[in-house]
């Protein structure tokens, strides 16, 4: 069987963590028997009490394979990004945020159209699906005109019908982006690893995922 570790950041995520860890719980209900899981939680220099109920999750849950990296200060993003690809041993991996903002179901899709064997990378798309979010103007400007300044820099992405580079909800497969360097520590990691396999003339598809917005924390 194949195997997957699926990848999660915290950073003071303390308000938010139940209902992660319920999410993560249907998550291997929903995978069992299809693929064998496992779970990597990066605390990203946490101040609350993140890391210590992490941890707490681990002891308790002993039927599930639970890794713990933390960071000895706040890095951001892409540091938990660049980490959860080295600290990967599996065939695929994702990348699914604590704050749980797309349907975790979402995930039984990014598997089976990974286990096709077709695709390198399944990217999520909140801008191909149905309901539409309501984003501020700034950030709909910063996501329009990333877009747009990256097809004027790269002309590789112009192959590429992708609508969305900043969103971290994918599944890769591992072994075709572990040789990839990655050097943003912020957000724009997200950007940097998409446009480096397209480079790599990887086979990318995206999909449609809803975004549900966040339930608890900050």
């Amino acid at each position: 069987m194949n195997s997957l570790t699926i990848a999660t950041p915290f950073y003071n995520e303390q308000e938010s963590l139940k209902y992660y860890f319920e999410t993560i719980e249907k998550i291997s209900k929903l995978l069992k028997n299809k693929i064998n899981i496992k779970f990597l939680f990066i605390d990203d220099g946490s101040t609350d009490e993140t890391k210590q109920k992490l941890f707490e999750y681990k002891k308790k849950k002993l039927n599930q394979e639970i890794k713990i990296h933390c960071h000895d200060k706040n890095y951001g993003y892409g540091r938990t990004l660049k980490n959860s690809i080295d600290l990967s041993d599996t065939d695929y991996l994702i990348t699914y945020d604590s704050d749980c903002t797309y349907d975790y179901k979402i995930i039984n899709t990014l598997v089976e159209k990974m286990l096709s064997r077709k695709y390198d990378i399944i990217n999520v798309s909140y801008k191909l699906s149905n309901k539409k979010i309501k984003l501020n103007p700034i950030r709909k400007i910063l996501s329009w005109g990333g877009t747009f300044i990256y097809k004027i820099f790269f002309s590789e992405i112009i192959n590429y019908d992708i609508k969305v580079f900043t969103c971290s909800f994918r599944i890769y497969d591992l072994k075709k982006i572990k040789d990839i360097t990655l050097s943003s520590d912020d957000f724009n990691c997200c950007s940097e690893l998409m446009i480096k396999t397209m480079i790599k003339k990887l086979k990318i598809i995206e999909i449609p995922g809803e975004n549900i917005g966040r339930k608890f924390g900050y």
